[in-house]
């Protein structure tokens, strides 16, 4: 038999196994997930279970999302039990990573009848914004709703609402060799999979198949196939830039962060318009410590395209390890960068914006400048105040009349670094009975004596993150000192 007629054919076949090999993957990242969500809630309950066998003991349950679970709950018993209150106390965590305050208030039912708590602590609301798992309408279909419940699809879709930017990202500005009238170099259309295999048959110069099955590879954790498949697609097109952004980053993803700069910086110099591969190309030099070259990558990005919500954060952390240096000269530096940084976000005047003002308020901080610090962390404050998230609060208020009606008390936390006005203000001034707990001040007096990295593990919320072990100890500590002075007289 002729070799061409037998191309067709071995092809379908490297078609099957691919697809097999991502169906596979497919059911082992399911698997991973939910093996992993069930072992994380079952040492919750069980750590939870141990407490309730404290007979006599004063109950108090944690309502919350990341910041909780796992997280401050057990400190608040150590710091709680380790006071002469005359009390034992046993502390019961309902944090559950990625939930909106919806989430929790459908889990509130379960957990009062549960654990018949005395005292809900309630810190909430960081996700009901932004890219989490936004509402999606009913629907009549079975296989739709089945794949909802999916843990794949949450994933995929929380990742790709932070790939898009929550709908907040513009079309990037036109170079100006293109404004010159000289030829641009467009963004290639993604046809499917399938369909990029079948050119390749057809069309052997196309790129298109080996850039897909470049993804496909990636997708699967097979960096070096992935690698080389981009690699066919550039041999054939050297001139597409996204394939150089591809290729970046499965560099990244290998570790090999000297190649990742070298792709990105291809990228961009092929397509000077591209605010991502700027973007990832920061975030690749940040990640070397070479923050003078990160605040430029990161300055271009926002120069293209200054609507993008995270470039503003990430530049402020660059800013910050530039004044790491002790040096007076690069700390002087890093002020006239971030006041610029922070001109450009006020000119921007973006949606929701408070994160993007706490970034720059926590980098003031860390540069020692508590004047500045202020004045954006208020800034902040007022965005949350003009755009808090309607859901929040009626989520708290709800909450409020909830253990009102049961006779259990409410204790509202504000999240570390910022301030208490907002979350007080949205219950109207019916705060009657409610305890409030700021950790503006305590956070920022402790960032400002050693650093935000003792504190924080990242800098999700903008002006703060998932608390480090020090952070939990911290913020429970906090809380157990309102609660005995407020509650228990202490």
């Amino acid at each position: 038999m002729p070799a061409a007629s037998r191309t067709p054919s071995t092809l379908r076949q490297k078609l099957g196994l691919v697809a097999f090999g991502l169906f596979l993957t497919f059911l082992g990242l399911e698997a991973a997930l939910r093996l992993g969500g069930f072992i994380t809630l079952s040492l919750q309950e069980h750590r939870n279970a141990v407490s309730l066998r404290q007979e006599g003991a004063y109950r108090i349950l944690c309502l919350g999302d990341s910041t909780t679970q796992g997280a401050y709950p057990a400190f608040l018993e150590q710091a709680l039990n380790g006071r002469d209150l005359g009390i034992r106390f046993s502390v019961i965590d309902r944090g559950l990573r990625a939930a909106n305050s919806s989430m929790l208030m459908n889990r509130l039912g379960s957990g009062l009848e549960t654990y018949h708590p005395d005292m809900v602590v309630a810190m909430m609301g960081i996700n009901d914004r932004g890219p989490h798992m936004p509402f999606e309408p009913e629907t009549r279909f079975k296989t739709v709703r089945l794949i909802r419940t999916l843990k794949t699809y949450k994933l995929a879709r929380i990742s790709w609402m932070h790939i898009a930017g929550a709908g907040n990202r513009v079309k990037p500005a036109r170079h100006d060799a293109v404004a010159a009238g000289e030829p641009a170099i467009k963004p290639k259309a993604r046809p499917a999979f399938a369909q990029d295999q079948t050119n390749q048959v057809v069309n052997p110069k196309k790129d298109a198949a080996f850039r897909e099955l470049g993804r496909a590879y990636r997708e699967q954790g097979r960096f070096a196939d992935a690698e080389a498949a981009f690699k066919k697609a550039l041999k054939i097109d050297p001139g597409d830039g996204d394939v150089y952004s591809d290729l970046g980053d499965v560099y990244n993803l290998r570790r090999q962060s000297a190649k990742a700069v070298a792709a990105y910086q291809k990228a961009v110099q092929i397509n000077p318009g591209n605010d991502s591969a700027y973007a990832a190309l920061g975030r690749t030099y940040y990640s070397q410590a070479d923050f003078a070259e990160a605040v430029e990558a990161h300055r271009k990005a926002l120069k293209i395209n200054p609507r993008a919500r995270g470039e503003y954060g990430a530049m402020a952390w660059a800013i910050v390890g530039l004044s790491d240096t002790h040096s007076e000269s690069q700390k002087q530096l890093a002020k006239s960068l971030l006041q610029e940084l922070a001109g450009q976000a006020i000119k921007a005047d973006l949606k929701l914006q408070d994160k993007v003002y706490g970034a720059i308020s926590t980098a003031y901080t860390e540069l020692d400048e508590p004047g500045l610090a202020r004045q954006y962390q208020e800034k902040a404050e007022e965005s949350r105040r003009e755009e808090y998230d309607p859901v929040t609060a009626d989520n708290f208020r709800r909450l409020h009349e909830i253990l009102d009606r049961r006779g259990v008390k409410l204790v509202c936390v504000q999240y570390p670094m910022r301030g208490l006005d907002p979350l007080r203000e949205i219950f109207q001034g019916k705060t009657d009975g409610i305890v409030f707990v700021d950790n503006e001040k305590i956070f920022r007096d402790a960032v400002k004596k050693s650093s935000f990295k003792e504190y924080f593990k990242d800098i999700f919320g903008g002006d703060f993150g998932h608390c480090t072990d020090k952070g939990n100890e911290l913020l429970a500590r906090n809380i157990a000192d309102v609660l005995a002075r407020e509650v228990f007289g202490k």
